[in-house]
């Protein structure tokens, strides 16, 4: 039975609450925060465990209020793809790339915070510009896609309240808003002269301002592989450094005064504010300021001379942070942060013995203990990180005052001996990164492996705590089976195909087409979505992930329908980072024809369009689509890709027949030169598929063309509004089609799941 006090403990309360709030954010709707106060009128009364409840109930209470006042500011979806005048200034720094501008800014008349794209020649802008725009806006929304990032989650953290992008401009005569944002742009302007032409000028910007846009592709690849690009993100690590050598500067040199007996209280106060400085040059951002809550948890228990002892100050840290931030808890770095901060201080109080024996704990407890995390949100982990950060982290005690000083110099006197001072720390910097780059060059030095789900991850968290910790053999023992189902790739909720079935799953790639398609052991990748020059690659970023957390990144056959950008632009992407086995279709040099036909596992494919004459004709246009027809006993689909009204004719007069399909991709995204009724009456499906962007400005699907399923009974789904679709047969020529959207619902998502 539990102690009466151990139910006040601030470290139980902590838990507690974490997971109170954990669980508001997986709700698909807000309730209300009436149904706290039942349970908080009970804590009127004596009880034990009454404190623990109370907090509780007034953490959930200030979470539920917090998310609803902020889902109240978003844009609302009818306001969706309206352009509106829109005032006020630029916050945050902007990013500026070859083909656009992005930048946030506050509206005056709404207070919403926006996130704009500014395309062509957009005019330099700087935190506390004031700009006068006519935007075209959309409520915060991004695809839906199992093993996808989570956009919508991402803006909901940032505050952004609606996105979009710049029609037009008028001149705003109103002077600039001061911000620390403003400073720290100044101040990127004042380093660019030194640091335009270093390789590293991305890193000693990213460690001393935290900015990070010039850090390249290829060097965050190199910081993946080897599990080291936490040291470029300012966050604990970065703010305890500086903190505590403050703390610890500021201390020796107290003990030397008369003001000796308040010298540790001295030396807090100190550290706290060299943390709050290097926060705000920083940009203050969500990352920061967990870490400066964390850090004024510890120092506060010094200031006010009472020992609570490093657990307690960590959940005091941990209920400040879901009190300050709720959203926190559905972002990476809070579990990764308190998770290692937490297994210090365990590590610290449960090892004995040399020095060098708990820096062994230490280091392997880091990065061994938290790999199922990093794999649980990233899909990815470093083989050679245990061995690179046991020495880049003691580094960074060294490097990152040594970048502050340098930077603080060539702040003070760019065109002297601190531009000098600045140059010489990043030419050291270049010196030591090809040894980190040959260290992610080996071929076992990062590995992809998705974690199967909640109960595999918590299996694998507790299976590598008992092997990491001292503890019997026996038990260590226990934790080689907890691992196992991580290593293994046990999934309780996805079932393996049997011979002679299939599955299709249309990805939600917005405007595009992106379908994969599973047997027993096959997996064809038909379109590969669009690419953007502006950086955004559907290849990478949705069908990659895709293929990674159904395990299976060998791809049998990659084939593009048609050369248009929004089929083929992942293809790259796709061909780069999965083993694609052959590639067939539009640019490959084994274009489709009618007539191919290929079997795996008991399912066929067949390509019924287009003719060997008919390419000929239409080129590489929506004529030219490759067609795919697939069945199995009991189970037919029929991809489709651009065609439009004459290809269906075509494509019906050479079938033969064989169109029937319980399933139909509807052709070009639902266009009015589509689905004619010739197509519809000969494929005679039970159900539609639709890859289509949220209200894209071709208006697909077009009304018409929704009329005409109806018209038929055909039930229509669209990945714009549902995410992405998986379909199966549970029972012969029936087929079951799932949205992502409602399998996975949270409240701030939007669009909201259906149709």
């Amino acid at each position: 039975m539990i102690a009466r006090h151990a139910l006040s403990d601030i470290r139980l309360i902590a838990v507690a609450s974490v997971l109170a709030v954990t669980l508001i954010y997986q709700l698909p709707a807000l309730p209300s925060p009436a149904w706290v106060l039942l349970p908080l009128a009970f804590c009127l009364f004596r009880f034990p465990g009454r404190t623990l409840i109370a907090v509780v109930c007034m953490v959930a209470a200030a979470t539920l209020v917090q998310a609803r006042i902020e889902m109240a500011n978003r844009l609302p979806v009818a306001a969706d793809g309206k352009i509106v005048p829109v005032s006020g200034a630029v916050v945050g720094l902007p990013e500026t790339g070859p083909y656009r501008t992005r930048f946030e800014m506050m509206s005056d008349a709404t207070g919403r915070r926006l996130r704009l794209s500014w395309y062509g020649d957009a005019p330099t802008l700087a935190p506390g510009d004031c700009v006068q725009l006519k935007a075209k806006l959309s409520t915060p929304h991004g695809s839906a896609n199992p093993g996808g990032f989570d956009y919508t989650g991402w803006l909901w953290r940032q505050g952004i309240d609606a996105t979009g992008y710049v029609r037009d401009s008028q001149p705003c005569r109103a002077p600039p808003r001061w911000s620390i944002d403003r400073l720290r742009y100044q101040a990127l302007q004042r380093l660019a002269p030194i640091l335009a032409q270093r390789p590293m000028r991305g890193l000693v910007e990213a460690l001393s301002l935290g900015v990070r846009q010039h850090i390249t592709d290829a060097q965050w690849a190199t910081l993946r592989a080897t599990g080291t690009t936490h040291l470029v993100a300012i966050s604990g690590l970065h703010i305890g450094l500086i903190a505590g050598l403050l703390f610890a500067l500021v201390q020796w040199l107290a003990l030397r005064t008369p003001a000796a007996r308040q010298a540790r209280r001295v030396a807090a106060i100190a550290a706290m504010a060299g943390a709050l400085g290097y926060a705000a040059l920083a940009g203050w951002a969500l990352p920061t300021q967990r870490a400066v809550i964390m850090a004024a948890a510890f120092f506060a228990a010094i200031v006010v001379e009472r020992d609570i002892g490093a657990g307690r100050s960590l959940a005091w840290a941990a209920l400040a942070v879901v009190l300050w931030h709720p959203a926190s808890v559905i972002a990476p770095g809070f579990w990764l942060s308190f998770a290692a901060v937490g297994w210090l201080i365990w590590i610290a109080t449960l090892v004995d013995g040399a020095w060098w024996r708990k820096a062994l704990y230490f280091q392997l407890g880091l990065v061994v203990v938290l790999m199922p995390l990093t794999l649980w949100f990233f899909g990815q982990a470093s083989l050679v990180a245990p061995l690179i950060n046991a020495v880049l982290i003691p580094a960074a005690g060294v490097v990152v005052p040594c970048v502050l000083a340098a930077v603080l110099a060539a702040l003070i006197w760019p065109a002297g001996a601190g531009g000098w001072l600045l140059a010489k720390v990043a030419a050291g910097l270049a010196l030591v990164w090809p040894g980190l780059e040959w260290a992610a060059q080996w071929s076992l030095a990062s590995f992809h492996h998705v974690l199967p789900g909640a109960v595999a991850l918590g299996c694998a968290m507790v299976g590598l705590l008992l092997l990491a910790v001292p503890v019997p053999i026996r038990i260590r023992a226990l934790g080689v089976v907890l691992v196992l189902p991580a290593v293994l790739g046990w999934r309780p909720g996805e079932t393996t195909i049997a011979r002679p079935h299939f599955r299709v799953t249309m990805l939600d790639v917005g405007q595009g087409l992106a379908s994969v398609v599973r047997t027993a052991h096959h997996t064809l990748v038909f379109d590969a979505g669009p690419a953007y020059r502006t950086g955004f690659d559907a290849g990478a970023m949705i069908v990659v992930p895709y293929l990674r957390r159904m395990g299976r990144l060998h791809v049998d056959r990659l084939m593009i329908s048609h050369g248009d950008m929004d089929h083929i632009g992942g293809a790259p992407a796709i061909m780069a980072q999965a083993e694609v086995a052959r590639r067939t279709g539009a640019k490959s040099g084994a274009p489709c024809r009618a007539g191919q036909h290929w079997r795996w596992d008991g399912v066929d494919f067949d390509v019924l369009y287009p003719t060997a004459g008919e390419a000929a004709q239409a080129g590489d246009s929506n004529e030219h689509s490759c067609v795919l027809r697939i069945h199995a006993p009991g189970a037919s689909a029929l991809l489709t890709g651009d065609i439009e009204a004459p290809g269906e004719r075509a494509l019906v007069a050479n079938a033969n027949g064989r169109l029937a399909s319980d399933v139909l991709m509807v052709p070009h995204h639902g266009s009015a030169t589509s689905s004619s009724a010739v197509l519809l009456g000969a494929a005679a499906p039970k159900v539609a598929l639709v890859s289509a962007g949220w209200h894209n400005r071709w208006g697909f699907p077009r009304p018409s063309v929704v009329a005409r399923y109806r018209a038929r009974d055909i039930p229509l789904f669209n990945t714009a509004t549902a995410g992405a679709l998986l379909v199966d047969w549970p029972a012969p020529h029936q087929p079951r089609v799932a949205r992502w959207r409602d399998r996975h619902r949270r409240f701030w998502q939007q669009p909201r799941p259906g149709g």
